[in-house]
């Protein structure tokens, strides 16, 4: 790729940021498993540097996804980079594709998932060609769940980069399913960053299930920050993907928060799943919970790297972690670190 690339299926939107994460990506490169955080997962074979994206839109029917909608939820439709949103949503809350939000606040975007800490993070800002904005206005609850459901399906293999970002308004209560699928037999690397922001006294609840096909590759990035007395949780359910790897950064940047991540990972034949989580407690008086369990057959392999970073300011931090681990196979293996 040169470094036309970055832009290449841009519009004006963060078009600037795009080129300095693809110049950071250029003179950083790939990590591998000689770095000390990837030291147990090598996600080369998997990265389809050869391959292209999918450029063309495609047509998304309610029909494809119907098996997967959650009754009473709000449902966000999206097959490979192509979005249906409901024409009517609850007063309250905002949903707009990003290649269509010039008008919304930019600067909050790429604010929470740094590129310069991960490679990985810095090619989903070059060259992710589409994604979700959700704004929930201050003082609203809503009364269903948003439910983001993703199929990547297609007649060739691929690569593709999913972004989300969410901002949940003070006082504001929301909840979020996740759902990732994968709808074909084609090798596929997916490379996804998730932004979110819970501001003053809000609340959200965010559980993700991924079911992708076994040839898919996949590195994500789940990034949320927390201001004064917001809560957030966080709960995985990883069943598919050859190769899985995800990331959980959380950020406490004022006093009172609360972050919980709740993660279920089962692995089996050759699938290798990897759970990579980071709290930063900056804040005094914040509270963090991390609970991650594995269930392995066959020869499959994982690793759970959990940390919490307590900064010299945070007074009275509240911070757990357990992981718990169970290998049904001789040829299973688990790293813990």
């Amino acid at each position: 790729m040169n470094q036309t690339n970055a832009n290449l299926y841009r519009s004006s939107f963060m078009k600037e940021q795009a080129q300095e994460a693809w110049d950071y990506f250029s003179n950083t490169g790939y990590p591998s498993s000689k770095d000390e955080n990837w030291r147990f997962s090598n996600p080369s074979s998997w990265l389809l540097e050869n391959v292209g994206t999918l450029s063309e839109k495609e047509n998304v029917t309610k029909e494809e996804f119907a098996k997967f909608i959650i009754p009473d939820t709000i449902p966000i439709l999206i097959l490979n980079d192509s979005t249906t949103i409901p024409s009517k949503l609850p007063e309250g809350i905002q949903i707009i594709e990003m290649e269509r939000a010039e008008n919304v606040d930019q600067d909050s975007m790429g604010s929470v998932a740094d590129y310069h800490s991960s490679s990985f993070t810095a090619e989903n800002m070059a060259l992710f060609q589409n994604g979700i904005v959700i704004h929930i206005q201050d003082n609203t609850v809503l009364e269903k769940p948003i439910q983001l459901i993703h199929i990547i399906k297609g007649d060739a293999d691929s690569r593709i980069y999913p972004r989300v970002f969410v901002n949940v308004g003070k006082n504001s209560e929301a909840e979020i399913f996740q759902t990732e699928i994968g709808g074909d037999d084609h090798n596929h690397f997916v490379n996804s960053v998730t932004e979110v922001i819970v501001n003053e006294n809000a609340r959200l609840k965010w559980t993700l299930i991924q079911e992708r096909n076994i040839q898919t590759g996949q590195v994500s990035s789940f990034n949320v920050s927390l201001k004064n007395n917001a809560f957030a949780s966080y709960n995985t359910f990883e069943f598919g993907g050859g190769f899985i790897r995800r990331d959980i950064h959380s950020h406490f940047i004022s006093t009172g928060g609360d972050f919980s991540i709740n993660s279920l990972f089962v692995p089996t034949v050759k699938q290798h799943m990897d759970i990579f989580s980071i709290v930063h407690h900056k804040s005094a008086h914040c509270n963090s919970r991390q609970l991650i369990k594995g269930v392995l057959g066959g020869s499959s392999s994982g690793v759970f790297r959990g940390l919490a970073h307590v900064y010299d300011e945070a007074k009275k931090t509240d911070a757990k972690q357990t992981n718990h681990n169970l290998l049904l196979s001789p040829k299973a293996r688990m790293n813990s670190i």
